[in-house]
This record gives C-alpha cells, structure tokens and sequence, in this order.
C-alpha cells in the first residue's frame, strides 16, 4: 500500500465530500426556487433532506485531520475482515469483524455499494491504527476508498 495509492484515495474521497455537499446545495436552491414558484414557505420542510446530503461530506471534512494524522502516525497493514451477521447495513454503516477476534469490530461510516462489493470479494482491507480512541483508517485496494473507522467491542 504505497504512497500513492493513498494519496489517490484521499483525493477520490475529497470529491466524494464536495460532490455531497455540492449535492446538497444544489437541493437547497431547487427548495427555494419551488418555494418561490409555489409562493409557500411550508416548502422548507424539506431543509433536513439537504442536510442529509450534506453529512457524508462534512463528516470526511471534520474527520480529514484526523486521518492524515493516523496515516503518518501508524504503518497501514493489512486486515482480513467479513461482514458481521445481522449487522451487514445498519442505515449507512458497515460492521466488519477482523479475523482472530473475539466480539470486536470495526465500524465504518458511509461505505457506498461498490466498496461493500469489493471487501465481500476480497476479503481484505489495509488499516492504519486504531489509535487510542479506537480510530482507524480503512482503505481498499480494489477500488480508491478510504475512510475513518471505529473499533468497537460488542
């Protein structure tokens, strides 16, 4: 896992984050054009369905820190992992159980299909940490992602 497959990850997941809250603007301006065309407020109603576009891409924003520090801070290894029964998709998320543990796992947030696809084919996903926290960062190999994960004990 080198340099520049990690830097190829965090771009790709620097414009997945503009392209949500882009996303969401977008959404905000046809909210306030059909509020216009309409001539009703009750049309902002819908405001939280913008922020929800948005929260992928803020959360990669808030947590980008925190990631570049991880990587510099511990050596990216990697983890054979499975889905966990029962807890495949809870809402965005996916809980993955590393080989050889017993009741911990690693959860991720916003993880899109085709990455769910790649890590049931392979298996495998290169990890750096967990930190103290429990923070890590997960990248795939078969396709560009990355993202910030939680250890947790179940």
């Amino acid at each position: 896992m080198g340099e520049a497959w990690v830097h190829k990850c965090l771009t790709g997941a620097d414009r997945r984050a503009v392209g949500f809250i882009g996303l969401a603007g977008i959404a905000f301006v046809v909210l306030w054009l059909l509020s216009q065309w309409v001539g009703s407020k009750w049309v902002f109603v819908l405001t939280p369905l913008c922020v929800e576009f948005a929260v992928p891409g803020l959360r990669h924003f808030c947590s980008r820190r925190s990631l570049r520090k991880l990587l510099a801070t511990y050596p990216r290894h990697p983890v054979s992992v499975n889905f966990v029964p029962g807890r495949t998709r809870v809402g965005r998320q996916a809980y993955l159980e590393t080989d050889g543990s017993d009741r911990t796992f690693l959860r991720l947030f916003e993880v899109p299909e085709r990455v769910r696809d790649n890590i049931r084919r392979g298996g495998k996903v290169w990890m750096a940490g967990p930190d103290a926290r429990g923070r890590a960062v997960v990248l795939t190999r078969g396709a560009p992602f990355l993202t910030l994960g939680r250890v947790v004990i179940r």
